[in-house]
């Protein structure tokens, strides 16, 4: 594939997830940068929401080249979100998001943990919080699942959280 992603997210195991995912749709490991995760006080979505402008402004000066966001709702809307990734933009003097723009924004209701709780079979909602997978590897047959349902047959089964079928229709501006 000739498109590179650069994947800007909040935690090593959505990186593990959101990389295993795009591997599926044929990206290589070569392929996917990640910008390195925060540490220390900062939260991982301040750092997101902080580092996104920069980011959007980098990837419309590049060719072929996609740029993925992924920051979660915790209590919040995944639009409530989107919205302060917006006024953060406008904070930093950054043209937010258009149609046009190769950008990505995946917004997880509670956390990835939600999605990978149904990925493996639960009855979730978007207001519980759902245990860490004991190793960020195990997530590989969840995102294969992903795949097979969101770019294979293009629907989710039944019983999906809503925001995984925001995620679902934001994914597919990467076929673009």
């Amino acid at each position: 594939m000739s498109a590179r992603v650069v994947l800007l997210c909040e935690d090593r195991q959505t990186d593990s997830f959101v990389r295993r995912f795009l591997s599926c749709r044929g990206f290589s490991h070569h392929d996917v940068t990640t910008l390195p995760l925060p540490h220390g006080a900062q939260s991982g979505d301040q750092w997101v929401r902080e580092r996104y402008p920069r980011e959007l402004r980098a990837i419309r000066a590049r060719q072929k080249a996609f740029l993925v966001i992924v920051v979660d709702a915790d209590s919040h809307s995944t639009e409530d979100r989107r919205s302060e990734l917006d006024r953060e933009c406008a904070r930093q003097g950054v043209p937010g998001r258009t149609s046009e723009d190769p950008v990505i924004v995946i917004v997880p209701r509670r956390n990835i943990e939600t999605w990978l709780a149904w990925l493996g079979g639960d009855r979730v909602d978007e207001e519980t919080t759902y245990p860490r997978l004991r190793r960020e590897s195990d997530c590989d047959p969840l995102a294969r699942n992903l795949y097979r349902m969101c770019h294979k047959a293009q629907r989710l089964d039944e019983g999906a959280p809503p925001s995984l079928i925001e995620a679902c229709e934001e994914y597919r501006r990467l076929g673009r």
